[in-house]
């Protein structure tokens, strides 16, 4: 990481964690200016210059250690491989008729968030899960609130339309046949669910 561009660029602080590059949980950084002002939460030895005291866990921080030299060295490879799993996944959600949002931003190459019209996210997520498949409703760090993303709501989706909103995310190990197996199952969740709109109405 080239700190001083960050810094160039006006950011004051970054939080990076372990897990979402393959290392332990629970292990991270934090890289602040050093202009910024940040006070302990924790008193105690005065471990991380004062700031965080606590045993450090040094099996964890090795590991990384050890994730982020991989994530570097596979960098270019990794971002190929999983935006030709996103693409392929993408095509077939608008098969099914998705709204894909920011689907032409600069974005992550990992991750698709997405709805339905008039098919319930939190529904859609638990079929799927029961179909063996892991998504999400919402973002990772709030996917337990069953309210609308603010993001979305901000980007103008339609309230209904941003409460059904499903998000995928790809790690290093997903394959093709995964998108399929997925987009098979999907298929036939959604004329299911909207089967039984159908009957409702």
């Amino acid at each position: 990481i080239d700190f001083r561009a960050l810094n160039s660029a006006g950011v004051h602080g970054m939080t990076l964690s372990a897990h979402k590059i393959g290392g332990p949980k629970g292990a991270g950084a934090l890289v602040l200016d050093k202009r910024t002002d940040l006070q302990a939460q924790i008193a105690g030895g005065g471990h991380e210059r004062g700031l965080r005291s606590g045993t450090e866990n040094v099996a964890a921080i090795v590991g990384f250690g050890l994730a982020a030299e991989i994530a570097v060295r596979e960098l270019a490879a990794r971002r190929a491989a999983t935006l030709r799993l996103r693409e392929a996944l993408e095509i077939g959600l608008l098969t099914d008729g998705a709204k894909i949002f920011s689907q032409t931003a600069e974005r992550l190459p990992n991750t698709s968030y997405f709805a339905f019209e008039n098919v319930d996210g939190e529904t859609l997520v638990g079929k799927l899960d029961r179909a063996g498949f892991a998504v999400a409703s919402g973002a990772a760090c709030s996917s337990a609130n069953p309210q609308a993303s603010r993001v979305l709501l901000a980007m103008k989706v339609p309230a209904e339309l941003a409460r059904g909103a499903v998000r995928i995310s790809f790690g290093a190990d997903n394959t093709s046949a995964q998108v399929n197996d997925f987009l098979q199952a999907l298929t036939a969740t959604l004329a299911e669910l909207r089967g039984l709109v159908a009957m409702a109405e």
